[in-house]
């Protein structure tokens, strides 16, 4: 750091507790009246909080340069998962292009009925985001199939995309192999296998709350009526008529899990198994290799005749991709310019001291990480702020960093919730269904914090800290 600027930060005002207060408080209204009372896209009302933020610190004495070169250190640390997000939209065009999507779409409705497909869709996706450590990859893949088995039978898109992301972020938390499951159990000070052992406790009791209620909900769906029938019927017919379907279609979903057991990394994972989607499209549809390329870039369009099944199958590419990027932008440069300024250590600094108990402490854990993870835009900075506040809580009261870990790692299983952030816009993006419409039906997002509040008030999984 040169002279300078050391003189320019001994000139810097401190934020105080009353005016960062205010100033979250202003920007949640912000991000509230946009979203929700003026029904805009995020991208405003993000970029104004960013705006909001950045006055602050002006009237704090922090230079604009400096807030930017913290808003561009925020922006570059998620740069991998914007192409991730990019290529996720070159394999599902290339996937339905080529009828993989398609066939998974049309064998599910010839062998599931609609009263199981809800719980098998949380299962499914549990075991597949726990064994790739990647919720994006499940939704992305076998996520967009079971959109379209799901929609077909009848049952309503919000639903069924609530289903998919309880199986997809519980397998993102708990997985060894997650970044996200990594980064918790390495911030709270747990230790890998303590921390996924903490997690357990009550993710598992989570997943079988929304296991069990997928059951009760798909009960509402038994297919038996006149409509349901027709409009599977329709559905089959309409992706005969489509796609030329053979097991072979299965190809590409079979290379990417090799690729997932030799543990390749994310990206050239994501474009080989795009590419291999053009190579079946070509050889099976009968695809021109420059329609086929054309896919990655703007996603296949549904053209089988049949009004639902096109609907069903026209996503994809990396176009539409776009302001999903663009947003992740936004919400970064917010979330570097809300670490610079510095108003939530201020805050968090004069709550710590105040909890005595367990049951109040791990409230207040869930809460600052769910309140974090809406403000910040990103599950990382939602697990780091209450990690470090709260730390020598847990350890005063003689629990083991693993009753934190699980508090603070609920920040993943919160990521689809929110319509800003990372999470939720892969997730919308991908499906095509909004934030706030699949929100209800997201159980296990409201079930694993309060199942964490519950156990620590009734005394179940408060472990101990092991003395040295």
């Amino acid at each position: 750091m040169s002279e300078i600027e050391r003189k320019e930060q001994s000139k810097e005002k401190q934020p105080t507790l009353g005016m960062s207060i205010l100033i979250l408080v202003l920007a949640v209204i912000v991000l509230m009246v946009g979203i929700l009372v003026l029904q805009l896209s995020p991208h405003i009302p993000i970029l104004a909080c960013a705006f909001l933020l950045s006055f602050y610190g002006l009237y704090l004495k922090i230079s604009w340069k400096d807030m930017m070169d913290k808003a561009f250190e925020s922006i570059a640390s998620s740069l991998e998962a914007i192409i991730i997000v990019m290529t996720i939209g070159m394999v599902v065009g290339a996937w339905v292009a080529c009828g993989t999507v398609p066939y998974v779409i049309w064998a599910g409705l010839k062998i599931f009925s609609p009263s199981f497909i809800l719980p098998f869709t949380v299962i499914l996706c549990a075991i597949m985001s726990t064994l790739t450590g990647s919720s994006w990859t499940t939704v992305g893949t076998v996520g967009v199939a079971f959109l379209g088995i799901g929609v077909s039978m009848g049952i309503p898109a919000p639903i069924v995309v609530g289903a998919i992301c309880c199986g997809a972020f519980f397998g993102d938390t708990q997985s060894p192999m997650s970044d996200g499951c990594n980064f918790a159990t390495a911030v709270s000070g747990a230790g890998l296998y303590n921390g996924v052992r903490g997690m357990l406790c009550t993710n598992i009791p989570a997943l079988l709350i929304s296991f069990v209620a997928y059951i009760i909900i798909g009960l509402r769906y038994s297919g038996s009526n006149a409509s349901s029938s027709s409009q599977i019927e329709s559905t089959l017919a309409g992706l005969e008529k489509g796609f030329h379907l053979t097991p072979l279609l299965l190809i590409p979903i079979i290379i990417l899990f090799i690729m997932i057991a030799i543990k390749l990394p994310a990206i050239p994972t994501m474009i080989v198994a795009a590419v291999t989607g053009i190579i079946v499209a070509i050889i099976f549809q009968h695809e021109s290799l420059s329609c086929a390329l054309g896919y990655l870039m703007n996603g296949y369009v549904g053209n089988t005749g049949v009004k639902d099944v096109d609907a069903i199958i026209t996503r994809g590419g990396m176009n539409n991709m776009m302001s999903t990027v663009a947003l992740m932008i936004f919400s970064m440069w917010m979330a570097g310019v809300l670490r610079r300024i510095g108003i939530i250590p201020v805050i968090l600094g004069h709550i710590s001291p105040l909890i005595k108990k367990v049951t109040p402490l791990v409230a207040l854990t869930n809460v600052l990480t769910f309140i974090f993870s809406y403000f910040a835009a990103d599950p990382y900075l939602a697990m780091t702020l209450p990690s470090k506040a709260l730390d020598t809580a847990y350890d005063d009261l003689g629990l083991n960093r693993n009753v934190l870990c699980r508090n603070v790692g609920n920040a993943v299983l919160f990521a689809p919730m929110v319509p800003w952030g990372s999470g939720g816009l892969y997730v919308s993006a991908t499906l095509g269904i909004a934030v706030s419409s699949y929100i209800p039906w997201y159980i296990i997002g409201y079930a694993a914090p309060i199942i964490c509040i519950l156990f620590a008030a009734i005394g179940i999984g408060n472990y101990k800290a092991v003395k040295e």
